[in-house]
């Protein structure tokens, strides 16, 4: 048995029948090919060259990094909102505020500028936004960072008691009467930009100017008048200190809307507007505004108002104002008031805040529009305590429906706030964020609620730049 195991290692040739390799015999070419499969090559020991077959730099999917650079994910806006103290935008679409923020990009690039991109937008609301408190802050917090391109549109004259704007000087004469959408109505639907006509035959006035101190709204260079031209109307006469008086005529063949600008060097100006007689003259507001890059931020609220209201808005002469105004964001904040009307109709409430949604991309159809709820609102329980309205969380889920459903953006001011319970710990807080008739916040609430919005949309924002650069 020996000899016969021994006999094919006699010779090289008889290789394949040997039950163990011997050193001295060099690797048969089927074991190279194993080797070379199973196992990493072995450092020749030899001195000599090796010739090379010609080859070629070509990288594959495992032996190269990928030619492109690799696009991150944009950032998620609910974690940036999150990260800053906030709540995220709700956006159906993904798209929603494109054109809001394409416009506030344009913006930004223009910053400072003279003749730059201007951002304006148009918050609309109930009594919380009236006191410009919530409006008032996002103006400040959007002109630092954008620019600043002036104050914006202000009412001819104070509708409400409670109207009041941040920034800017204001004051009116007797002798104005007013229609507006929260009553009395107009006979004619026709209540300009911010819900009410100012009527005045001779001897009224009013005036908008630039603060005296503050480091806010100090400078303007043109003020916009909004008016209705109208067969038999009136005369109007703007005054500006150093320049002669000047008299504009409201008359024309039909009823349409109007915008007469007056310059003024950049800087502090007053205008003086005053009713001339000659006939009956509408005004609905003056703009203040600057010839450079920045956001201009319209509060557009109405004690009382109600979604529901805007029907009194003829449609088409709501679009004429908007087509003056050229916004690029469009805020609705309501439900205060619908909070107290003892019950919501559903189908109804639905239809009602749906029709506005719809009146208002028609009549600015270049506009991007957002929902934002009301805030949080209180009530006394019988134990002392106070707790969180039912109705304004069953406003909130609704209009939150609403609005996604007509694909625009929506903001959870109730969330954003703390939810329920919030505006009890905003009254009882230090300072006092909420006011004790439990519905308002106070002004130190008011600028957190503008400050938790900006945030939000600024989150948004950031969002959006990512996703554009990614894309391009």
């Amino acid at each position: 048995m020996a000899l016969l195991l021994a006999i094919p290692y006699l010779s090289p040739k008889l290789r394949t029948l040997r039950v163990a390799a011997v050193p001295w015999d060099p690797p048969a070419e089927s074991d190279t090919v194993v080797a070379a499969e199973t196992s990493a090559p072995v450092a020749s020991t030899t001195v000599g060259e090796t010739a090379l077959r010609a080859t070629e730099n070509q990288g594959t999917v495992t032996n190269a990094l990928p030619a492109e650079k690799a696009k991150e994910p944009p950032p998620d806006p609910a974690a940036l909102a999150k990260l800053a103290g906030s709540i995220a935008v709700e956006d159906p679409t993904g798209h929603a505020l494109d054109a809001f923020y394409g416009q506030l990009a344009r913006t930004e690039q223009e910053k400072g500028k003279a003749d730059g991109a201007i951002t304006r937008i148009l918050h609309y609301g109930d009594s919380v936004i009236t006191s410009d408190l919530i409006s008032g802050t996002l103006r400040r917090r959007f002109q630092d960072r954008f620019g600043d391109s002036g104050h914006g549109f202000v009412l001819t004259a104070n509708p409400w008691e409670w109207y009041f704007h941040n920034d800017v000087v204001h004051s009116a004469s007797e002798g104005w009467s007013i229609s507006r959408i929260t009553g009395p109505f107009s006979g004619d639907h026709i209540y300009g930009l911010g819900g009410v006509s100012f009527r005045a035959n001779g001897g009224a006035s009013a005036t908008f100017g630039t603060p005296a101190k503050g480091d806010y709204g100090r400078k303007v260079s043109r003020f916009d008048v909004y008016y209705l031209e109208q067969p038999y109307g009136g005369d109007i006469e703007l005054s500006v200190a150093g320049q002669e008086p000047e008299i504009v005529s409201t008359r024309g063949p039909e009823k349409a809307s109007r915008v007469h600008t007056k310059q003024v060097p950049d800087g502090a100006a007053t205008l003086t507007l005053r009713s001339r007689g000659n006939g009956d003259t509408r005004v609905f507001g003056v703009a203040l505004e600057r010839d450079e890059a920045g956001v201009v931020y319209d509060a557009l609220g109405a004690n009382g108002a109600r979604a529901r209201l805007w029907d009194q808005m003829d449609g088409g002469h709501w679009a004429d104002q908007m087509a003056l105004r050229k916004p690029a964001l469009v805020v609705l904040q309501y439900g205060t008031n619908e909070s107290e009307d003892g019950g919501i109709q559903v189908e109804a409430y639905v239809q009602k805040l749906g029709a506005l949604i719809e009146k208002v991309k028609a009549g600015a159809p270049g506009a991007s529009i957002m929902v934002a709820s009301p805030l949080d609102r209180a009530e006394k329980t019988e134990g002392g305590g106070f707790r969180t309205k039912k109705i304004i969380v069953q406003l909130v889920e609704l209009q939150r429906k609403t609005a996604l459903e007509h694909q625009v953006a929506f903001f959870n001011m109730y969330e954003a706030m703390g939810g329920s319970g919030s505006m009890a710990r905003w009254v009882h807080a230090n300072p006092q964020l909420g006011s004790w008739d439990l519905t308002h916040p106070t002004p130190a609430g008011g600028e957190m609620a503008g400050n938790l919005m900006f945030k939000a949309l600024m989150a948004s924002y950031t969002a959006y730049g990512a996703r554009e650069k990614n894309r391009n």
